[in-house]
C-alpha cells in the first residue's frame, strides 16, 4: 500500500548543514577514488575506479538532491510506501515534541520571575554584581571576559529566597553594553527569544501535519534503493524523466564497467593459452 505525499521540504539551518556534510563526505570519497585511478599501481583498473566515482556522484549526490528540489517545487512528484511515511513522520514528531515541550513552561517561569521582581527591573546589570534581595528571589550577576578579550559574558543567577538556583540567563557583548543593560531588558529578551522559538516549532508542526518532513539525509536511503525496493516511485512526468535518466546512466556505466572487466579477463585468458 502506498500514499502520495504532499511535501514542502525546506532547508533549515540544521538541514542545510546535514545536507552539506553528507554531500562533502561523498564528494571526498569520489575525489579519493578518482585520484587513485591516476595512480600507476591501479593502471589496469583506471576505467573501473573512475566509473565508480562517477556512479557515486550521480547516485548519492546529484539525483537525490534533484529529487529534493523537485519535491520542494511539486510535492506530488513522488510516492512513498505507507510504512516508510508513517515511520519517518513519527520520528520527526517525536523530535518536535522533545524539542518544544519545555518552552511554554520556560516562558511562564521567566514571566513569573519578571512579575515578582518588578522593583529591580530597571536596575542595570552592573548594580546586580552584589546580591539583590526581593520578596521571593535573590539576584546576582557575574561578568567575565571571553575570547576575544574585549567581549564579555554576563551570567544572571536567579535564586529562590531559600538559596535554590531557579534560573540562569546569559548575555554577551562589550563591557559598556552589558553594564547598561537592565535586568528587565535581559529577561524580556529571553522571553521574546523563547516566544519566537515556540512560534518556529508551531510552524514546523503545521509543516509536519502537511508531511513536510523529508530532508536530503532522510531521503537518501530510499532514493538509492528505490529501483530495487519500490519504496519511492516517481509520479509526475518530470519525476519519471529524471528517475529514468538516473538509473539509465547508473546502469549504463555499471554495464560498461562489467564489460571492461570481462574484456580484460578474456584477453588475459587468450594470452595465457598462447603461452
Amino acid at each position: 500500500m502506498t500514499i502520495i505525499l504532499t511535501l514542502n521540504i525546506s532547508f533549515g539551518v540544521a538541514e542545510f548543514f546535514s545536507t552539506t556534510f553528507l554531500i562533502l563526505l561523498i564528494l571526498c570519497l569520489c575525489v579519493y577514488l578518482y585520484r587513485k585511478s591516476k595512480d600507476e599501481r591501479y593502471k589496469k583498473s583506471k576505467y573501473a575506479i573512475t566509473s565508480l566515482s562517477i556512479i557515486l556522484i550521480l547516485h548519492l549526490v546529484i539525483f537525490p538532491f534533484i529529487y529534493i528540489l523537485m519535491l520542494k517545487n511539486n510535492p506530488a512528484s513522488f510516492e512513498f510506501k505507507t510504512a516508510i511515511h508513517t515511520n519517518q513522520k513519527q520520528i520527526r514528531l517525536n523530535e518536535w515534541i522533545n524539542d518544544s515541550k519545555s518552552i511554554p513552561q520556560k516562558i511562564k517561569d521567566l514571566e513569573n520571575i519578571k512579575l515578582s521582581n518588578s522593583i529591580i527591573l530597571n536596575k542595570q546589570l552592573k548594580d546586580l554584581k552584589q546580591l539583590a534581595f526581593t520578596k521571593n528571589y535573590i539576584i546576582h550577576t557575574d561578568v567575565v571576559p571571553t575570547i576575544p578579550a574585549r567581549n564579555f559574558t554576563a551570567t544572571i543567577y536567579i535564586f529562590s529566597k531559600n538559596g535554590t538556583l531557579k534560573n540562569k540567563l546569559y548575555k554577551g557583548g562589550d563591557q559598556n553594553e552589558l553594564d547598561s543593560m537592565t535586568f528587565g531588558n535581559a529577561i524580556t529578551q529571553d522571553i521574546n527569544y523563547l516566544k519566537n522559538e515556540l512560534q518556529y516549532y508551531r510552524v514546523k508542526k503545521v509543516e509536519l501535519d502537511k508531511n513536510n518532513f523529508w530532508t536530503f539525509a532522510t531521503l537518501l536511503p530510499y532514493s538509492i534503493s528505490s529501483i530495487f525496493t519500490g519504496n519511492m516511485s516517481p509520479i509526475t512526468p518530470t519525476a519519471n524523466i529524471f528517475y529514468f535518466l538516473h538509473y539509465f546512466l547508473v546502469y549504463c556505466i555499471g554495464i560498461g564497467v562489467f564489460l571492461h572487466f570481462l574484456i580484460i579477463n578474456i584477453n588475459f585468458l587468450i594470452k595465457s593459452r598462447k603461452i
